[in-house]
């Protein structure tokens, strides 16, 4: 399972693009914030991601990832 730094990368552009709209996370904080884990988004956001992830993310790696318990590439 992904977290979402690697995910994240496993997308182009257009992806990243798409997968913010989906989300309703503007591309620049989550280029600048989330996928590094400077920020640790709501839990409305973190739904609105796994959703956006079409399950290739799953709470708990969320969790994870914003809680330390993985390390970013």
């Amino acid at each position: 399972m992904p977290n979402l730094y690697e995910f994240w990368r496993g997308l182009d552009k257009g992806e990243r693009v798409q997968f913010c709209n989906e989300a309703k996370i503007s591309y620049k904080y989550m280029e600048s914030h989330l996928i590094h884990g400077r920020k640790k988004p709501s839990m409305e956001t973190v739904q609105a991601i796994v959703d956006a992830s079409n399950n290739k993310l799953t709470h708990k790696s969320l969790f994870d990832f914003f809680l330390g318990n993985s390390t970013v590439a």
